[in-house]
């Protein structure tokens, strides 16, 4: 049997036509569709930011800074 699935990706619809005997089976097909078709073009890094330093990092800092008095 043929069936025509839509998904929704960010508010773009794609129709994915695929045979199988079932309903399930149709949709196992267009998960690995998906994988099969899908591809990474790039990857950038991006600084992160800053997290609250931990209470042994504060520790640490307070001990220097009261040595250096």
């Amino acid at each position: 049997m043929k069936y025509l699935i839509k998904i929704e990706i960010n508010d773009v619809e794609f129709q994915i036509h695929t045979e199988a005997s079932s309903e399930r089976e149709a949709k196992d097909n267009v998960w690995e569709i998906i994988r099969e078709k899908t591809s990474v073009k790039s990857i950038e890094t991006e600084a992160l930011a800053p997290k609250d330093p931990s209470l042994g990092r504060k520790l640490a800092e307070g001990i220097r800074s009261a040595l250096l008095l």
